[in-house]
């Protein structure tokens, strides 16, 4: 996924040299869709105006922010709070034939806060053009480019697209993924996802996956949904959409037969209580997974992702 952490720390760097007051849009990101390339397998949206107040969130957020000593000293130099200056985050991403993150081929990242229009072009080695009335900024290999008051981000050469489809314009190829017919089956897994928790995701499996994990374990999962709520603990809910009730019923039974070991696993790195709230239950062709984990419980995953960062400099993203 090497490709995929560049272009996020590369939005980082964006989002932490553009420090000002912009209007705000906060939400469920819901709205964001129709920004969303009809090409999307992948939709995951972080509402942390919803969330900011959260003591959780903001000592997990801490404790990752230091695992990047480069994106702390930017945020400390320009003093950006993202907690307070972020409002939604929307990352979009499709045009892959398996699980590879780095082989989406459109992505695209649309915050919302406030944000200044009239910082993207002071950072080093920066290169702009113009496209439909829009500045795009063009930085190593990503695109960025306010449409409005909200900040997009795409890999280079693909902001046209992503502009043609906000404006809604017509031009090109692109369409959204709100108005598309081939991307009904991503706007049904959508409306099957908890948009109101304050972190949500769904994910299209691409059909080459579907057809290994047929071939490999006799069971396909179509779809997955992924909500996070935070408040004291860190609630957890996960939706997989199969191919059938029977096999998820069949998915149900091996992960209920594994429990034993999921939880000695889970109690080794800190996470009994969480193991323990495991609740998995069919749905129809769907299964539902839930979990709670404590503060202290995510505080040591957070904690063990800062070794992984300092394993490697420190400069992880």
């Amino acid at each position: 996924m090497t490709k995929s952490l560049a272009l996020a720390a590369l939005a980082t760097t964006f989002i932490a040299t553009a420090v000002a007051a912009t209007p705000a849009h906060a939400g469920d990101g819901k709205d964001l869709l129709k920004f969303a390339p009809e090409s999307s397998q992948i939709v995951m949206v972080f509402d942390m105006a919803d969330s900011r107040d959260s003591a959780l969130l903001q000592k997990g957020f801490k404790k990752l922010l230091d695992t990047s000593t480069e994106a702390t000293a930017k945020l400390a130099e320009l003093g950006l709070d993202p907690m307070k200056d972020i409002d939604t985050v929307m990352f979009a991403g499709g045009g892959a034939t398996d699980l590879d993150a780095d082989k989406l081929k459109d992505i695209v990242i649309i915050i919302e806060g406030r944000l200044p229009k009239d910082k993207l072009s002071t950072i080093p080695d920066v290169k702009t053009s113009t496209y439909a009335g829009v500045s795009i900024f063009t930085n190593d290999d990503t695109d960025a480019a306010f449409v409005g008051d909200r900040l997009f981000f795409t890999k280079k050469g693909k902001m046209k697209a992503a502009i043609d489809i906000a404006l809604n314009t017509g031009k090109g190829k692109g369409k959204s993924l709100a108005a598309s017919k081939k991307a009904k089956a991503l706007r049904d897994a959508i409306a099957a996802t908890d948009t109101n928790a304050d972190l949500w995701m769904t994910v299209i499996v691409p059909a080459k996956a579907q057809k290994e994990m047929k071939a490999d374990q006799g069971m396909v999962a179509k779809t997955v949904a992924v909500g996070f709520n935070f408040t004291a603990d860190l609630g957890a809910a996960m939706k997989i959409g199969t191919d059938s009730a029977a096999t998820a019923e069949k998915m149900v039974g091996m992960v209920q037969s594994q429990l034993p070991q999921i939880l000695q696993g889970a109690s080794a790195i800190g996470l009994t209580k969480a193991a323990k709230s495991l609740l998995v239950s069919p749905d129809a062709a769907a299964v539902n997974i839930s979990f709670t984990m404590t503060e202290a419980e995510l505080m040591a995953l957070v904690n063990m992702a800062r070794g992984f960062g300092g394993g490697m400099g420190g400069g992880a993203p």
